[in-house]
């Protein structure tokens, strides 16, 4: 009988570990548990939570501008074919639909518009790999890093949304992605995609993802002309 509650245990253990998140009784040091360092504003208008991880301080929601800091305005490229051609800056709304997808998960933008170093506001850049490298590493390494970032306030994550000590205030949400060969929107509520400042080579450029059933931050290439979520970092 005893063998039995024992294993039993282990077996709700893993359940818990597995299906939801754990909530910390004191937050990790170093963080602004609140999620709100400063507010800062784009060119647009928008405004955005910000929060502090080790030595960096991060946007705690996925860009929205659909502006250049210097005021020039990013196409935007509802249309397969217009996403498509020519390489150009442009963003989309997932799905064509702003009402939907504006408030929370912002724009997809390919990395076009990322490459111009003038998307997100001024004092902020899209961070490179390097610096996405340095947020893992604060949170344990790649293997534990988007468990301790992911949103779990929300229900924007499709279960399960594997997790371990958060909140850190990053909020990551599941925005989903863009195809540039076919204009395709999909994944949104299971993966979330950003691209990093980092380019490959001519046509291929460094992302980092998430997904609802892994605690792991991943770090892929992918075409130049795909559609993803920006998050901005503080200059140093």
């Amino acid at each position: 009988m005893a063998g039995r509650i024992f294993n039993s245990a282990i077996f709700l253990s893993l359940i818990v570990i597995s299906f939801g998140c754990e909530y910390p009784a004191v937050p990790p040091p170093g963080i602004d548990y609140t999620g709100e360092i400063d507010t800062i504003v784009d060119i647009d208008g928008n405004k955005y939570k910000t929060v502090g991880i080790g030595t960096q301080i991060w946007m705690a929601q996925n860009l929205k501008v659909t502006r250049l800091n210097d005021g020039t305005e990013i196409p935007e490229a509802a249309g397969n074919e217009e996403w498509r051609t020519p390489r150009t800056p442009k963003y989309c709304w997932y799905n064509n639909d702003s009402v939907s997808h504006q408030r929370y998960y912002g724009p997809l933008y390919n990395f076009y518009a990322v490459n111009t170093g003038l998307l997100c506001p001024v004092g902020w850049h899209v961070p490179g790999k390097s610096e996405w490298t340095t947020l893992a590493k604060y949170l344990g390494g790649y293997g534990k890093a988007s468990g301790k970032l992911k949103d779990y306030n929300g229900n924007f994550w499709m279960g399960p949304n594997n997790c371990i000590e958060n909140n850190f205030g990053f909020a990551a949400l599941p925005g989903g992605v863009r195809h540039d060969f076919n204009g395709v929107f999909y994944q949104i509520g299971t993966n979330g995609y950003w691209w990093t400042a980092s380019n490959k080579d001519e046509f291929r450029a460094y992302i980092v993802s998430m997904q609802n059933e892994s605690m792991m931050l991943n770090e892929n290439e992918s075409r130049q002309g795909d559609g993803y979520s920006v998050r901005c970092v503080k200059d140093q």
